[in-house]
């Protein structure tokens, strides 16, 4: 008797492609569920911030943040919900972090002048050439996903040029439609450089701003160290190295010291 294994092996396979079926189903279930978790969560947040229950709106917030399921709109709010709590620090750092993954946003953007205006120090940036200032403007415009898609759309058009060179029956039009593509190709590859600097800023983990009410900036990582300046709550400073239970940090003006870890949050 001839045996044959295609019938088990059908079998198998069918009872494999059925219990994958089943887990993608279960999984896709399991999201739909979270999701509608977190969107009664959502709305049961904004309602007791409407309410003026800020601690409980902001308690519903984090549990959001908490789950993963985090975006500019989340630390919007929140950044929102901390300022109405007079927490000014944390109001900013949620800006600011909301800012990060919405840059283009201007309410995010004026709610955030709000909160800095607030603060006591005020520190001038070091000047910039003005075409430097330009370009961070233009960069910062816009997220590292509308950057890439930018680029794309600009790609897409180089390759309709390069089509139109090549089978133009005039060489005016050619010579237009070349250096037409070569511009545009520029333009897709400095779009390709911004998405690359959004994207690792998203990463980056240097800025980050004063918490305490006050904090004395030292010449040195340790406590006999020469006391500098002072800083006050949500004055922001960038992060140069870490030692120990210290940290250096710079100022938009250029000035340096060393501080304590836990007198700065990272945004």
């Amino acid at each position: 008797m001839k045996y044959t294994t295609a019938y088990p092996h059908t079998h198998t396979t069918a009872h494999w492609r059925i219990g994958a079926f089943i887990a993608a189903l279960c999984m896709a279930s399991s999201f739909a569920a979270q999701a509608q978790i977190v969107d009664s969560i959502w709305a049961k947040a904004n309602t007791l911030y409407a309410a003026g229950s800020y601690d409980d709106a902001l308690q519903h917030y984090t549990m959001i943040e908490a789950s993963g399921e985090v975006s500019a709109d989340l630390f919007y709010n929140i950044g929102n919900t901390y300022f109405k709590q007079n927490n000014l620090a944390k109001s900013i750092i949620y800006y600011e972090r909301a800012l990060k993954l919405h840059p283009e946003d201007r309410d995010i953007t004026h709610n955030l002048d709000i909160a800095n205006a607030v603060t006591i120090d005020k520190i001038e940036p070091v000047p910039e050439f003005f075409v430097t200032t330009w370009i961070k403007n233009i960069r910062n415009s816009a997220s590292a996903d509308t950057w890439a898609w930018v680029s794309l759309a600009l790609f897409a058009f180089v390759l309709l040029l390069t089509w139109f060179f090549f089978f133009a029956r005039s060489v005016a039009w050619r010579k237009i439609s070349f250096i037409l593509a070569v511009i545009v190709l520029l333009f897709s590859i400095n779009s390709i450089v911004f998405a690359g600097y959004r994207k690792t800023a998203l990463y980056d983990t240097s800025a980050a701003i004063i918490t305490p009410a006050v904090v004395t900036v030292k010449s040195s990582p340790d406590a006999s160290g020469k006391d500098l300046f002072i800083l006050h709550e949500g004055t922001k400073v960038t992060i140069l190295e870490t030692l120990g239970e210290w940290q250096s940090i710079r100022l938009a003006d250029g000035k340096q010291g060393w501080i304590l870890k836990y007198a700065a949050e990272v945004i």
